[in-house]
């Protein structure tokens, strides 16, 4: 389900500026981007980009700016109605729930909406197949890639418009992150809006249609995840030889 250039902003970030004990970790922030996209936030440790994501999900308090989901203000909004909503952020290195098998797992993710468990089940289990005959196995005996998939599966779980990940690549092969970024697709393909953050993140660049650079906090380039690949400045900063 490709984007339509027409529709309005599924989110869109206004002057946003956000700090931490008194020390600014985010100035002025603008971006936006449509639904049914693969969005990138680039940057280094330090830049600034899972405040950015925590303060999309209401885990943190702008200090100024605006924040729009689906055309409504929600920069005040908490979490629990984000996820509500259909924003779900799934944060650097979240781990499964050892002890709990892998379904039980997966129905945490439902907790809202618990109507479409069966449906949800279905679809998270046809994107990572892998999945499917482990679900009564416990979480904590997979391999990791596999606990990737089931962190990952759990926040599709909430059937969510936009999926916000931070870091999901971190610990994970290239043979892996390549099936990761395939099921990115296959997400968007579903309806799925996906905004992701990292460091490192080639792939995702191939694959982004808006892609942007966090720097000190500040959104210093933007533009097509190809374009940004072949630019000298992410080359020089952002991915170093």
């Amino acid at each position: 389900m490709p984007a339509d250039a027409t529709s309005p902003p599924l989110l869109e970030v206004q002057q946003l500026s956000v700090s931490l004990q008194g020390q600014r970790v985010l100035t002025e922030v603008n971006f936006s981007f449509l639904p049914h996209q693969i969005v990138a936030i680039i940057g280094i440790e330090g830049a600034g980009k899972s405040i950015l994501l925590k303060a999309l999900e209401g885990l943190q308090r702008p200090v100024t700016g605006r924040i729009f989901f689906a055309g409504e203000p929600v920069e005040a909004l908490p979490p629990w109605e984000m996820v509500r909503r259909g924003a779900v952020y799934v944060p650097e290195g979240m781990r499964v729930f050892p002890g709990m098998t892998v379904l039980e797992n997966l129905e945490v993710g439902a907790y809202l909406v618990r109507r479409q468990l069966a449906k949800n089940l279905e679809r998270v289990c046809q994107i990572f197949p892998e999945l499917q005959d482990r679900l009564r196995s416990p979480a904590g005996i997979l391999s990791g890639g596999q606990q990737r998939m089931v962190t990952l599966a759990r926040g599709l779980m909430s059937a969510p418009r936009l999926l916000m990940l931070d870091e999901p690549f971190m610990g994970l092969s290239p043979k892996l992150v390549q099936r990761f970024c395939d099921s990115f697709r296959d997400l968007r393909q579903n309806g799925v809006t996906l905004l992701i953050s990292g460091q490192i993140m080639q792939r995702v660049l191939n694959v982004a249609e808006k892609a942007y650079i966090l720097e000190k906090g500040r959104i210093t380039f933007s533009g097509t995840g190809h374009h940004l690949l072949q630019d000298p400045h992410l080359q020089e900063i952002i991915l170093p030889v």
